[in-house]
């Protein structure tokens, strides 16, 4: 997880102006509008470290969605923060650090912050099963909790500081990313500012056709090809494609910049002599079922006809592999979304026994669109959240193995066409692409400074006028004082991050 920036930057962050609660915590639940929500407890946690003293409030919020919120106690911003959820969501886990979909940060910069399951009970955020037959919770998990946590959130803080949030923030991450732009484009004028992170921005087919083709080519007699043994032969893998594509940005740092203008041979990477088998101990080749699947996970998801349907995992993203797709294949986190989505989330009684394992790559990613349409957030026309004066910061990782970023580059390339160019979209949206980063700092990266902190960007853009020209990334604690690469300045898409490395 983000490791935490320091307290320095973070006090100097936070409004001057603060504003002390008027109600008491243990009594808030007697003066909250019960048509809206109910409420479970309200109870004080005392400060801790860094983290201020806050009010905890926990309950559902009509029909069915948990949450929690945290008041400060003291030194609250006057602002208000809702946090997205990741994956299938289904859980509270507000304790996520950094700015993934938690809201520990932002309490310890003083915001009144929700975050909720956005409407249903899971056993992970990988289970999918309550999406069957129940399109309410279906709808909810779309996009229609925002507006509903919104109004519980700041009705609440109303009722304990005794007056309305002035700013009002979004951020997720993954499928909190997907939600931060349904937001931006259904409820406009909810939110002064949306941070949108690695952003599943068309579910349909990330889930569909992507986490097929994932597990379909993986298979051989229903046994992984790349599973927890292969994870011994990244590192010779990593070796291979950097000697490839390091230097395209014009540096040699074991950092791909710039993997989609990286062109890889597959005949320069070793090919295990005949009768090596893919268990063998050599770890300096790759079988030839091995790197055909290495091939097509890069390449992406094709139709019968060999046309290409979706983006493939990014050169550069190797060595996340192993934890979303090797350790135990059947139980890894990517097979359990890929399957899940195919299974549960777009179950249909029109096509029982959907799943991954019989997707129909000519048929069933149009079927998705079409029929599951609600569930992506593609609409480029951003003109209403524009007129209500909303700022908008995308990020995503370029080691993004899980989300790949070709999806979010496609979305702004279509916001810009549609809104009169990348200038005049720049004015209110700015996207920011991350070397070496993987999917919501939930992996370390091993090459690439991941520490950057986008809520100062979007609220100096937001309450001050200062559009964000660059966001600097340098190394976090997680990652020790072992990398080449010093900081990591991201600069708006289509410019290139600015790379500096130890001399």
């Amino acid at each position: 997880m983000l490791s935490y920036i320091s307290a320095l930057v973070l006090s100097a962050s936070i409004p001057q102006t603060t504003t002390a609660p008027t109600a008491d915590c243990t009594s808030l639940a007697e003066r909250l509008d019960s048509s809206l929500f109910t409420v479970v407890g309200s109870i004080t946690v005392e400060a801790k470290g860094d983290m201020p003293a806050y009010c905890r409030v926990t309950g559902t919020i009509k029909p069915s969605i948990g949450f929690e919120m945290r008041l400060p106690l003291s030194g609250w911003n006057g602002n208000f923060y809702q946090a997205g959820c990741g994956g299938f969501c289904g859980q509270l886990t507000p304790n996520t650090p950094g700015y993934s979909n938690g809201i520990v940060e932002s309490v310890r910069r003083g915001y009144a912050s929700i975050h909720t399951d956005s409407g249903h009970p899971g056993t992970t955020q990988a289970d999918s099963a309550w999406a069957v037959g129940d399109r309410q919770a279906l709808d909810l998990y779309a996009h229609r909790w925002v507006p509903l946590a919104y109004t519980a959130g700041t009705s609440i803080a109303k009722s304990f500081y005794g007056r309305d949030p002035k700013y009002r923030y979004f951020v997720g991450c993954s499928n909190g990313g997907r939600v931060g732009l349904k937001a931006a484009q259904l409820y406009p004028a909810l939110f002064n500012g949306i941070i949108v992170g690695c952003p599943v921005v068309e579910l349909t087919q990330a889930g569909g056709a992507f986490g097929a083709w994932k597990l379909t080519t993986n298979r051989d007699a229903e046994a992984p090809i790349l599973n927890s043994r292969f994870a011994r032969k990244l590192p010779y893998l990593i070796q291979a494609i950097n000697a490839q594509c390091d230097q395209l940005d014009g540096k040699v740092d074991r950092l791909i910049a710039r993997p989609s203008a990286c062109r890889i041979d597959y005949a320069k990477i070793a090919l295990c002599p005949a009768g090596v088998a893919a268990d063998a101990t050599a770890a300096d080749c790759l079988t030839t079922d091995e790197k055909q699947v290495v091939r097509q996970w890069h390449e992406g998801p094709k139709d019968s006809k060999g046309r290409k349907l979706f983006g493939g995992m990014p050169f550069g993203s190797e060595d996340f592999w192993k934890v979303w797709y090797l350790q135990d294949p059947a139980k890894a986190v990517g097979t359990q979304l890929a399957d899940g989505f195919t299974r549960h989330i777009a179950s249909d009684p029109q096509f029982p026994g959907f799943s991954a394992s019989n997707f129909n790559f000519d048929r069933d990613p149009e079927r998705l669109k079409r029929d599951f349409a609600f569930l992506d957030a593609t609409n480029p026309d951003l003109s209403a959240f524009r007129a209500a004066g909303g700022k908008m910061i995308m990020w995503h990782g370029l080691a993004d193995p899980l989300v790949v970023p070709s999806q979010s580059v496609a979305y702004y390339d279509n916001v810009a066409k549609r809104m009169g160019g990348t200038a005049k979209v720049q004015q209110f949206f700015r996207f920011f692409l991350a070397p070496g980063l993987g999917h919501c700092w939930e992996i370390p990266s091993s090459n690439a400074p991941e520490e950057f902190d986008p809520l100062a960007s979007i609220e100096d853009w937001v309450e001050r006028g200062k559009a964000p020209e660059h966001i600097a990334a340098t190394p976090s604690k997680r990652q020790g004082d072992t990398l080449a690469i010093t900081e990591i300045h991201y600069r708006p898409y289509p410019l290139q991050p600015l790379v500096g490395s130890k001399k």
